[in-house]
């Protein structure tokens, strides 16, 4: 048997090669009973009524510690009051506000809104139906546009858009 220094484990020469041959000698002997038995149990066992046992006397053992106990009681009914104060309150600020009665108009509705109506309402009428019933003569150029159409607005646009403002002739006292 060689020792090995880099490996501690070793198994003597020809170990494995004879293996099988002594293994098969020492199971002849054990059935034919001139050899050493391999026992027949485990060597553990349960003693008798252990586990008739084991529950009372675990049981018995542990003693029974009582925590401190809160009753809700008494928050519960904390929590009664606060809410029949919260409701009283707003039973008072409710009867408050509907006696102001708000009147909304024509005038109140967002122009947004009653685009948003004729967009998703067809009431039957074309567009020039709807432009004859409009009267002319109460609507002014500023009523259409978007912007107040003022003399700086307009003296912007002349500047932007003309060549040579000065062929206009116009009189302009702050452009002058």
């Amino acid at each position: 048997m060689k020792k090995n220094s880099k490996n501690k484990f070793n198994t003597p020469e020809g170990y494995f090669e004879s293996f099988h041959d002594r293994l098969m000698d020492r199971i002849q002997k054990e059935e034919s009973g001139t050899g050493t038995n391999i026992p027949k149990s485990d060597g553990f066992s349960v003693p008798g009524n252990y586990f008739d046992e084991v529950v009372p006397t675990i049981l018995s053992k542990t003693t029974e510690e009582s925590g401190k106990v809160i009753p809700l009681d008494k928050r519960r009914n904390f929590y009664y009051a606060t809410a029949a104060i919260a409701a009283i309150f707003l039973l008072i600020f409710s009867i408050n506000w509907k006696t102001e009665t708000a009147s909304f108009g024509f005038d109140d509705l967002a122009s947004a809104e009653i685009d948003a109506y004729f967009d998703n309402h067809d009431i039957g009428l074309s567009s020039y139906e709807i432009a004859e019933t409009i009267p002319l003569e109460d609507i002014q150029l500023n009523d259409v546009l978007a912007e107040d159409l003022t003399n700086d607005i307009l003296w912007e646009y002349l500047e932007d858009t003309m060549e040579d403002i000065e062929d206009l002739h116009l009189e302009n006292e702050e452009h002058e």
